[in-house]
């Protein structure tokens, strides 16, 4: 797997993982304010200097996964978040989450010198939970957001190298 800049050209092939409403704000929590999403409004969620999308490519150069950096603050740099994290449907339980997170990781400390990574996600979505968890993060705090008229429960997630990848 290689991560490259995103393109909106990736789009259509990224949103089409989501197969309905609840699996694409397991993706994109409250960001989009409509389901489905156009590769347009993919684009515009990324339209600022403090963004950083990436998009994953197998050795064929087929579309395998996206991932979002971001900085929350520009005072402080040093601090990023992950997001808009997905893996195409069809390759998840191989690896290829994982993979996406430590590379993504390495990408955000060697060329954005991050020290600090955070990430949240929803407890309806346990096997990104585990994901994150194999990658080396840990739970912090515990979030309820309003999605779609009900309350989605969530963790806030720090990445603490110290813990062995499984």
């Amino acid at each position: 797997m290689k991560l490259r800049q995103f393109d909106i050209n990736d789009a259509p092939t990224i949103l089409s993982w989501t197969k309905n409403k609840s699996e694409f704000r397991k993706w994109s929590a409250d960001r989009y304010p409509d389901y489905p999403a156009t590769p347009e409004d993919m684009a515009g969620q990324y339209d600022s200097d403090n963004i950083h999308p990436l998009t994953a490519e197998d050795e064929e150069g087929n579309i395998i996964g996206h991932i979002m950096i971001r900085i929350p603050d520009s005072n402080e740099p040093q601090k990023v978040r992950l997001g808009f994290i997905i893996v195409d449907g069809s390759l998840r339980g191989k690896g290829y989450g994982k993979q996406l997170i430590l590379q993504t990781i390495d990408y955000a400390m060697k060329n954005l010198g991050a020290s600090h990574i955070s990430l949240g996600v929803f407890l309806n979505n346990p096997s990104a939970l585990h994901c994150y968890e194999s990658s080396g993060f840990k739970t912090i705090g515990t979030e309820s957001y309003p999605i779609d008229g009900e309350m989605w429960d969530g963790v806030e997630m720090e990445y603490m190298p110290e813990i062995k990848h499984k």
